[in-house]
């Protein structure tokens, strides 16, 4: 009838009105207490979730630096096993090498230190030779006249130097 009254009227027809927005009630309707509980458990445990997701990326980057810091450790340690293993390589190298000089007699050891002289001496001509080259001819001919001139002194001297060796030799 109503609807009728409007027409007549000329009024425009009612529309139904939109539903309201209610606001949630802790108690549903027909809700028990214990329900509401375990309902509000369930937020409590949503929540805590979402706590822990936001928390999981930085555990995660805690555990990756704890990862890396042990695999420094670890290189760290066998860098320094590596350097004791070559410490103990090279000492045992050095020891047997004091123990083969301790071993030799003293005629041995005195080829040797001869054979070492002879050594020092071949480079040290091979630097007087390289030097000689780079001198003029003039300078070459008197270095050669200072080298016979020590020569014919020492072998002047030589017989001196001998007989006074026999008479200590005598005594």
């Amino acid at each position: 009838m109503r609807g009728q009254a409007r027409k007549t009227t000329g009024l425009p027809p009612r529309h139904q009105m939109a539903p309201r927005d209610e606001p949630q009630t802790v108690d549903g309707v027909g809700e028990s207490s214990h329900q509401a509980e375990l309902r509000a458990q369930m937020q409590q445990v949503s929540q805590d979730l979402q706590g822990l997701r936001q928390d999981l990326p930085q555990h995660q980057t805690t555990l990756e630096d704890t990862r890396t810091t042990v695999l420094e450790i670890l290189t760290s340690h066998l860098t320094l096993m590596e350097q004791v293993n070559l410490m103990g390589t090279d000492a045992q190298a050095w020891r047997v090498t004091i123990e083969e000089r301790l071993s030799r007699t003293w005629r041995q050891a005195l080829i040797a230190a001869f054979w070492q002289q002879i050594a020092v001496w071949r480079e040290t001509l091979q630097g007087w030779i390289w030097m000689l080259g780079t001198l003029s001819t003039e300078a070459r001919l008197l270095c050669l006249a200072i080298v016979l001139a020590t020569i014919a002194i020492i072998l002047a001297c030589l017989p001196y130097f001998l007989r006074n060796t026999r008479l200590y030799q005598t005594l």
